[in-house]
């Protein structure tokens, strides 16, 4: 809704002044001015109402979310004794009135009434503002409620009006008539007139008195002292609950040197303090006493400037301490309490102390990201939503800074790390924005000029500072002076960081550089930089490195962080070397003349590159650079397609296995880093025949290039590919044992990965290039255990079945060739369930034909293995997630069908994108990368004594939409995951991942999930 201030009427709708009548329960106060600002009117009643709105909307979720409770919440009152009441001015309106320059609100047992007074008072002011509140139970925090809102208008957008004219007088004054001398003559004062026996006591004499009385003196009625907490209760903070303020013989506070922990604006000194036995943080407010009374112009002076001082300690005070007691959030400082005498509030107290502090012990002997990666995150995740808290209570911080987040913990584990503090310039906006120079020098946004109104915006600017020191260790130092910082940041200079490969924080520097935009309208909002956080993208993609124009990609197995490009062939083969871990091309386009190479190994100080000529060069390494004349050519009968090692024999000795396109398997032995003269051969295609009975029109028996191999079994065995079957080789008599037959034709096994599920045992994976199936065997029993698709459009937390060994189907389970044969797989979709075993949805016929291949049970057809509407919709930790039943699977299978045949195959070119490449085995992880650029994460948990597997992340950053298709991705180091990516003009891009455990995804989802729950408990408690 909009305020149109020149459609209010000049005068209220209804006779208000009937209402005000005088009685023992009314304060007041009257604001004296020069000159009434235009558009102040306007302003503050935006603010009134915006804040009544505020405040019903706070009544209706408490009293929606109270529950019965026999204990009764006590407040301070203003005398002295105990009220039952839930905090400050909160009250239920039943009439609003308001016009051009005035406000009514009435409410059971009282109201509030705010107006225009244009009384001309000593001939000197030409208007001002009265204010009036009455209660019948004499809660008067209303008073409180509309000063606060008053000062701060005056403080932020009418400045001028705290100056004072050319005789030294002030434009704007306070007073506060005795409401004893009021009480006295009831008859005499009706609302609107001034009685001339009433005492108005200036705010300065009152201010000054409070700093030591609680009462002041009346020279109407000297014998009878007036309560300062009535005359002016928002000094005492009697609007504040009782159990806020500190038993001062439960303080222990030195202002010793040694417990000074900082300080902040105007003076105040914050000291290491202890507070019924458990160590706070007191802030304490210094305000110099006033000794006797002014017996010249030059002690009046004096009395004035102290005055002003202390007003101004009291102001800040009251405005920090207000803003701390109403923001309940997990990482937002909390207050402990407040006092008067002496003027502090005590805090929670961080054990780490600032954010600036622990940069600087951590910063030392690294260059970036010195808390480390996931810390950083979570440091930077926990700011933000901080930030988004705060502006969704439409309060600008306007001092976001190192020194002003507090950390609790260093450890990853822990729920809070860190908490934001010191709101004493902090600003309300009101949808209106804010004004005033406010800020540090470095941190502050450009915008922030006098006169110049500004919104949340800044503190996103900030907030990029902020994301600069995490990334970087270092503070934004721009210069010396703040005349010349601000000049700088308006000119769009920022602080320099190294490059996104360097940092390898890719989403996180984009972030800041989007954040520290010189146009606030280009900076994001918080709450929408909360939303990408949570995407594990955010913290996993490190960077993209753009490498030219290449032929091929390799990577070294182990440990090595070594990627190889080759380009070329004959005298124009070149080779680029990408050291991952660093983010640097080493050596780039080094000269090794030779045939196009087809496949490469690299172990130890050996590489063999294999070329199309069917030709095995063996290069001696010293480093990578340069590749001079090979120690060893070997031929073979066909074009290498993988490479293996195998496991040492002895001592300086290994095997190399070497995949050929004709389905052989080549067997070197190398001693010494030099391979024999003689080679052994293992034949697909013959064993196929004699030991599996596999005739030769059979389509199984087609010359496939083995194009994945893997050890298992301890290192017993090798499992390699043969078109769509896996071939088994006993390392012991070396010799093929067994053939699993996990696709049928024309599938190609273009994948095969080895590691261990939740009870230890290992595991085998293979994925083909047609179905886009993702199948696991049982490696001592070779029993089929799951099968997951993998060309959803939306996998994330997609489930599957995992069969214990001695339930899974047998491996070597008859397959009905001929009637897959019958229909191009490319318009079927195949489903595999235990119960029923394999089943072909053809595309061609309906959506609800299927036919069974294999069973081996007796149960209907009436379920699937994955099960994604049974689980949330949020992505969760996998420790967290529920998990479906077999009987809510059975149930939904009506309902999963449709739209699981619509998603499980590929149809056509325009899904090729779903396509899955690789299988990465990352730690106790399933790392699948697909065409399109995003990566499939899979994880395996124990439920009811029974495995499943579930999507627990998709990873898929859009940066690289422009670098074309990913075509292949490798584990480098244990802990790395590289993706290429290839372009039309062949330009080649490195994607590098953080190649993250099941642990650290935990770590990542709980960050925000206890986050949300512990903000969830504190607003139910308040």
């Amino acid at each position: 809704s909009y305020l149109l201030p020149h459609l209010l009427p000049t005068k209220p709708a209804l006779d208000i002044h009937g209402l005000c009548h005088q009685t023992t329960n009314t304060v007041q106060r009257v604001f004296k001015m020069s000159f009434v600002p235009v558009g102040f009117w306007q302003r503050f009643i935006a603010r009134m109402l915006i804040s009544l709105a505020e405040m019903d909307l706070q009544l209706f979720e408490n009293k929606k979310n109270t529950k019965t409770r026999n204990k009764k919440v006590t407040i301070y009152s203003f005398t002295g004794t105990q009220r039952n009441r839930c905090s400050t001015f909160r009250v239920k309106r039943t009439h609003t009135v308001y016009w051009q320059e005035g406000l009514f609100v009435t409410f059971d047992g009282g109201y509030l009434s705010v107006e225009s007074s244009d009384v001309n008072w000593k001939k000197k002011k030409s208007g001002g503002i009265k204010i009036i509140c009455q209660s019948e139970v004499r809660d008067f925090s209303a008073m409180a409620f509309i000063t606060d809102h008053v000062n701060s208008l005056i403080d932020q957008w009418f400045p001028a009006l705290t100056a004072t004219e050319s005789d030294g007088t002030l434009l704007m004054e306070q007073y506060v008539p005795c409401h004893i001398c009021a009480a006295s003559k009831p008859e005499e004062n009706e609302c609107g007139e001034k009685v001339e026996d009433t005492q108005y006591f200036n705010m300065e004499d009152c201010v000054l008195t409070a700093i030591e009385l609680d009462y002041i003196t009346c020279p109407n009625h000297p014998d009878i002292p007036v309560s300062l907490q009535e005359l002016v209760p928002e000094l005492f903070m009697t609007d504040f609950p009782a159990r806020l303020f500190l038993e001062n013989s439960k303080l222990e506070c030195s202002e010793n040197e040694n417990n000074v922990l900082g300080q902040g604006g105007s003076g105040t000194v914050i000291y290491r303090a202890r507070y019924q036995g458990k160590p706070v943080a007191v802030k304490r407010f210094q305000i110099k006493k006033c000794k006797g009374s002014p017996t010249s112009a030059a002690d009046t002076m004096l009395k004035h400037l102290r005055a002003m001082d202390a007003m101004k300690n009291f102001s800040e005070f009251r405005q920090e301490a207000s803003m701390l007691h109403s923001l309940q959030h997990p990482c937002i400082v909390s207050l402990i309490g407040i006092s008067i005498h002496p003027l502090c509030f005590a805090l929670e107290l961080a054990p780490l102390g600032s954010l600036t502090t622990v940069l600087s012990e951590n910063s030392k002997g690294s260059s970036f990201v010195p808390l480390g990666h996931m810390l950083t995150h979570k440091v930077a995740y926990q700011i933000v939503t901080g930030l988004a808290y705060l502006h969704k209570k439409n309060i600008i911080f306007c001092d976001l800074k190192s020194d002003n987040i507090l950390v609790w913990s260093l450890d990853v584990k822990e729920h809070i790390n860190i908490k934001l503090s010191d709101y004493g310039i902090s600003r309300q906006s009101f949808h209106e924005g804010a004004l005033g120079v406010e800020g540090t020098p470095g941190y502050q946004a450009p915008e922030i000029r006098p006169r110049i109104v500004y919104d949340e915006k800044v503190d996103m600017f900030s907030y990029g500072m902020v994301l600069y020191e995490l990334l970087s260790g270092q503070r934004p130092v721009l210069g010396q002076h703040q005349l010349q910082i601000a000049k700088k940041l308006s000119k769009g200079i920022r602080p320099v960081l190294g490059q996104p490969e360097e940092v390898q924080l890719y989403r996180m520097q984009a972030l800041m550089m989007e954040c520290w935009d010189t146009k606030p309208e280009k900076r994001p909002l918080a709450i929408s930089v909360v939303g990408q956080m949570k995407d594990p993208t955010f913290a996993t993609f490190m960077y993209l490195l753009s490498c030219g124009k290449q032929s091929s990609f390799f990577c070294s197995q182990g440990q090595e962080y070594t990627v190889v490009f080759w380009d070329g062939k004959e005298d124009t083969r070149n080779y680029t070397v990408v050291n991952p871990e660093k983010g640097v091309i080493e050596v780039e386009r080094m000269s090794c003349p030779g045939m196009k190479l087809c496949c490469q190994l690299k172990f130890q100080n050996a590489l063999w590159a294999a070329t199309e000529d069917q030709k095995i060069s063996v290069y001696g390494l010293q480093g990578m650079c340069p590749l001079k004349t090979p120690q060893k050519g070997l031929d073979t009968p066909a074009t290498v397609s993988c490479f293996l090692v195998m496991p040492v024999v002895k001592k300086n000795s290994y095997v190399v296995l070497a995949g050929l396109s004709d389905g052989l398997v080549a067997v070197f032995s190398v001693s010494q880093g030099i391979p024999g003269d003689s080679c052994s051969y293992l034949c697909s295609h013959t064993a196929n025949r004699s030991k599996f009975n596999i005739s030769d029109d059979d389509p199984r028996q087609n010359p496939y290039p083995v194009k994945a191999m893997e050890i298992t079994n301890s290192g017993a065995e090798v499992w390699y590919s043969n078109g769509p079957g896996i071939l088994i080789i006993d390392c012991g008599t070396m010799e093929i044992s067994r053939r699993l037959e996990p696709f049928s034709p024309p599938s190609v096994i273009t994948s095969i990965a080895c590691n261990s599920e939740c009870h230890g045992e290992e595991v085998v994976w293979c994925l083909d290039d047609i179905s886009n199936f993702l199948v696991m065997y049982h490696v001592t029993t070779y029993q089929l255990c799951a099968r997951y698709f993998c060309g959803d459009c939306s996998p994330l937390r997609d489930m599957f079945t995992i069969q214990q060994p001695s339930a899974a189907i047998p491996a070597t389970a008859p397959i009905n060739h001929k009637a897959i044969e019958s229909n191009p797989l490319v318009d079927m979709s195949i489903i595999y369930s235990p119960e029923v075993g394999t089943q072909i949805l053809n595309h061609q016929d309906s959506l609800t034909d299927y036919c069974s291949v294999s069973s081996y049970s007796s149960s209907p057809p009436n379920r699937v293995t994955r099960c994604p509407s049974s689980l949330p919709s949020s992505p969760m930790s996998s420790s967290s997630a529920p998990l479906s039943t077999d009987f809510e699977e059975s149930d939904k299978f009506h309902e999963l069908k449709p739209s699981l045949d619509h998603d499980a195959m590929p149809a056509g070119d325009n899904m090729q994108h779903l396509q899955a490449v690789k299988i990465l085995p990352v730690k106790d992880l399933i790392w699948i990368p697909r065409r399109g650029g995003d990566i499939i994460v899979i994880g395996l948990e124990k439920e009811s004594g029974t495995q499943r597997g579930r999507v627990i992340a998709v990873l898929k950053a859009g940066e690289l939409a422009p670098y074309g298709t990913l075509v292949d991705a490798a584990l480098i180091a244990k802990d790395t995951v590289v993706c290429c990516f290839e372009n039309e003009n062949m330009e080649w891009c490195l994607a590098v991942w953080r190649g993250w455990s099941a642990r650290d995804f935990d770590v990542f989802y709980q960050a925000y999930e206890e986050l949300g729950r512990l903000e969830t408990c504190m607003r139910k408690r308040r």
